[in-house]
């Protein structure tokens, strides 16, 4: 379980290597324990393992491999969803304050601070599922602000329509974080690549004929495994790079509020 936890949390490049020769040699080794000079006789002795059963084991492979593909599509999902209700919260309650027509240049600046404080120092270090003390503290003086500020005197309808677009941004910021740490089960993980090498071992079985045809087969369907495998371990971290979330909506909300 720590291994795979230590394997996720590799750059990319690196997970993938060590995926690729994992996948690689464990075929090689398959290879030759079905045609070396040794082993190679008692093994093929097993011939008659008809191809009905490699499906088999290929399907519950590809089963276990979905559900694990739909934890990690729904996670990035409800991420980016998340990310954008985040940006469009910011711009909705700058667009509400100046629409009230009365002075809101605290809130503009609480806002970009806000925003700034996200993009700059929080983004990086959710790649390890941590927040950032001084998004944490430009949240706080957001509401803060927005609490004190009397910006429809008399109206408290209004007022508290404001407070609740700031709060939409508190909302917004915990769920991104709960998400920025929230991974799939070891147990998921280590079903799914155990059975492929148990797919592995089913194609050597029934690919005991001829060398040429095993390699073939082990090639193309190592590489398969290895796309598959790769393509989603890269999308495990909603927000780890290269592939993970931008702060594209709430970066952009520093050019729909003035700097004041």
């Amino acid at each position: 379980m720590i291994l795979i936890d230590a394997w996720l949390s590799l750059p990319l490049p690196a997970l993938i290597s060590i995926l690729t020769a994992f996948y690689s040699a464990f075929a090689w080794v398959l290879v030759r324990l079905s045609f070396g000079a040794r082993v190679g006789p008692w093994v093929r002795s097993f011939r008659g393992v008809v191809a009905p059963y490699f499906a088999a084991i290929v399907t519950i492979f590809s089963i276990l491999t979905g559900f694990l593909a739909n934890d990690v599509w729904d996670r990035n999902r409800r991420a980016a969803a998340t990310v954008r209700a985040e940006g469009a919260s910011l711009i909705s309650l700058h667009a509400l304050a100046a629409a009230l027509g009365t002075p809101h240049v605290a809130i503009d600046r609480a806002i970009r601070v806000y925003a700034i404080a996200v993009v700059d120092m929080e983004w990086p270090r959710m790649q390890n599922g941590e927040a950032s003390p001084e998004a944490e503290a430009a949240q706080d003086e957001l509401l803060e602000t927005v609490a004190q500020s009397d910006i429809a005197p008399g109206n408290a309808a209004l007022d508290s329509f404001l407070l609740n677009t700031a709060l939409r941004v508190r909302d917004a910021r915990g769920e991104r974080l709960a998400l920025s740490s929230d991974f799939s089960e070891n147990f998921k993980w280590t079903c799914v690549l155990l059975m492929a090498v148990m797919a592995q071992i089913s194609l050597a079985a029934v690919q005991l004929d001829e060398a040429h045809a095993q390699i073939a087969a082990m090639v193309i369907f190592t590489a398969s495994v290895i796309l598959v495998i790769g393509l989603i371990a890269a999308h495990e971290g909603p927000f780890q790079p290269p592939l993970g979330i931008k702060p594209a909506p709430i970066a952009t909300v520093l050019d729909v509020v003035p700097d004041s």
